[in-house]
């Protein structure tokens, strides 16, 4: 499939392209992407605890600009993504949406309404009185990260606040250079091709939450008016990204890109990917190959290994310097054991820090 290059045409992925497409919008929707930005949350969430409990241990409660009132707010939001999170992991994809189930959209609105504040602040809008917020650049430093995973996943995936919007993810001059730079592994999959196929209208309902790709349909005969519109038949010319979609929630329009502009369009959506993983609590061997680049994190030239307190660190990818259990920081019921030597392993796709379990 060649590119569209021509200055009225609409712009297309290439297969290449449409491959990467399929294995990106995979990888933002699964467990392991919403697992790392919880863990991103909790941070922040942390950082939060800790401003404001040495805030009152100062005497400056009634001061500083992250009281414990707000860390309760905070701590709400942490709930909400944490039970998306879980709710997720098996095998609930309501929680992408923006209505009661959504848990992700609930546990934005704190998010994100921090980040605008500091935004303010540092443009001048707004003052706080720093002095008197202890840790304020640690918590800063921690809403960005948190941020930063966020986006990197939410803004394709999450059902948008106003269900009349088209499509979030287009292909354009945008995605084309994003793919360029975003992780893959060497070898990716074709993008399936169903034989029993699935359609769904703008403004018809979506009968299933998964992977769509927009395609054209020939204007129905108007015979059709009696005999009922004939179903599309392959083969399929695809007219635009392929969007993940949700159960319930009507089929939105396509936004293509074209050299000069930008287009709404009503378009037939064909299904090429159910969304029904983790319903078995089985998670897919692929997303040990997840990776991400959001927040971008300035990291040693090699995994680091040290110890204080008795107690022993290591970050993935360094070799152990003691036989022995290890356990994830983060999460301690996942732990794996290692002869000295050998390297820690990433937990859900990502690179985190493990403990020397004192067993």
């Amino acid at each position: 499939m060649n590119q569209t290059t021509t200055a009225d045409a609409v712009m297309l992925p290439t297969d290449f392209e449409r491959q990467q497409i399929f294995f990106w919008l995979k990888r933002v929707s699964s467990v392991t992407s919403w697992r790392r930005i919880f863990e991103f949350y909790k941070t922040w969430a942390t950082a939060t605890e800790n401003s404001a409990r040495e805030a009152d241990e100062r005497g400056w409660g009634d001061k500083t600009a992250l009281p414990q009132a707000e860390y309760a707010l905070i701590l709400k939001g942490l709930a909400h993504c944490e039970e998306g999170m879980l709710r997720l992991g098996k095998g609930n994809k309501r929680v992408f949406k923006f209505d009661a189930n959504g848990e992700f959209a609930m546990a934005r609105r704190i998010l994100f309404h921090w980040a605008e504040m500091t935004t303010r602040i540092e443009m001048g809008e707004n003052i706080i009185d720093e002095k008197h917020t202890p840790l304020w650049g640690k918590f800063c430093e921690t809403l960005t990260s948190a941020c930063q995973a966020w986006q990197e996943c939410a803004i394709h995936i999450l059902e948008p606040r106003y269900l009349g919007e088209p499509g979030r993810t287009l292909y354009g001059d945008w995605l084309r250079a994003e793919l360029k730079v975003m992780p893959f592994p060497k070898d990716l999959a074709a993008v399936p091709n169903p034989t029993d196929n699935t359609f769904v209208s703008t403004d018809n309902y979506t009968p299933c939450s998964g992977i769509w790709e927009p395609i054209e349909v020939p204007k129905a005969p108007f015979l059709s008016l009696l005999t009922g519109t004939p179903k599309p038949q392959p083969p399929f010319k695809i007219m635009g990204a392929m969007n993940y979609l949700h159960e319930g929630s009507k089929a939105p329009q396509i936004t293509v890109e074209t050299a000069t502009d930008n287009l709404n369009l009503d378009t037939t959506w064909r299904l090429l990917w159910r969304d029904d993983r983790y319903g078995e609590g089985e998670f897919p061997e692929e997303e040990a190959l997840y990776r991400f680049t959001e927040p971008k994190e300035v990291r040693a030239s090699s995994p680091g290994v040290w110890t204080a307190d008795e107690t022993t660190w290591a970050e993935s990818g360094a070799a152990v310097s003691v036989t022995g259990r290890w356990v994830v920081e983060s999460d301690l019921h996942t732990s794996i054991t290692l002869q000295q030597g050998q390297k820690l392993p990433l937990h859900q796709g990502r690179e985190v820090r493990w403990v020397l379990a004192n067993d």
